[in-house]
């Protein structure tokens, strides 16, 4: 059973939702490194250590907004043929992901 509103599903609306906060976040980013054409200046504003607002912005804007959209389409568990039930976390996802030949 799915509510539409105005033609649109809630998992539409919740879909672009999710998208919107990654965009917002790039945005964000895009405008921290915007404040300088210089190439040397840019590496500084990307680094934390020198510039702690690309912590925030990534940690506290980025990271989440992703998090959101991984943990949107996991199953809540996985069956594991050894020891059953096991509960799925989106950091297993980046984790397998990143796997070398994979």
């Amino acid at each position: 059973f799915t509510v539409t509103f105005s033609g649109t599903s809630q998992n539409d609306v919740k879909e672009r939702s999710l998208l919107r906060a990654v965009s917002r976040a790039v945005d964000l980013i895009l405008v921290h490194f915007g404040s300088s054409r210089d190439p040397e200046e840019k590496m500084r504003l990307g680094n934390s250590s020198c510039s702690p607002t690309i912590a925030g912005l990534v940690l506290e804007h980025l990271c989440p907004s992703i998090q959101n959209i991984l943990e949107d389409g996991l199953r809540d568990h996985k069956l594991d043929p050894i020891i059953g039930q096991r509960r799925t976390h989106s950091w297993r996802v980046v984790e397998l992901s990143t796997r070398i030949g994979m």
